[in-house]
């Protein structure tokens, strides 16, 4: 049987859009965004400082995502989905490598588009999420108990 971990570890390269949840002044906000994922389960997109939910992570880091990794249909009858809370941040223009070109890869991202952020020539810029906690709901692999939690060590 798989743990939890192991779920959410290779549910989250499989899916290539989340739903990023943001607050600044006692107001919400959420929206879609590409992300990719590394080792250590942070979630990363591209986005530019203009946007709602960059100017929330400047004033309030605190952030949550959601990704819906299988929706329930009649051939397959179970559901999956990822929820996680933690701490957002803008990381600049520049990311290693692996972060770059496994984004790249996931979301067949133009190397033009990316070395005009590395350059700042486009303004979009590096943003990462580094979850406290994800909660794996999964009535496909753990039906008697499908709320499962990771807790970041």
């Amino acid at each position: 049987m798989k743990t939890a971990e192991e779920v959410i570890r290779e549910s989250l390269p499989t899916i290539k859009v989340m739903q990023l949840a943001t607050s600044a002044n006692n107001q919400p906000w959420a929206c879609n965004v590409h992300y990719y994922s590394d080792d250590d389960l942070n979630l990363y997109w591209l986005s530019t400082e203009a946007r709602e939910h960059s100017q929330h992570i400047a004033q309030n880091p605190k952030a949550a995502a959601a990704v819906m990794v299988h929706l329930n249909t009649s051939e397959e009858n179970y559901i999956i989905g990822l929820s996680c809370a933690g701490e957002a941040e803008c990381v600049g223009e520049k990311v290693d490598d692996d972060i770059r070109n496994g984004y790249q890869a996931k979301h067949n991202t133009s190397d033009k588009f990316l070395s005009d952020v590395a350059s700042g020539a486009n303004p979009h810029k590096w943003y990462r999420l580094k979850p406290t906690k994800i909660v794996l709901f999964d009535t496909k692999n753990f039906p008697d108990d499908p709320r499962q939690e990771w807790i970041k060590a």
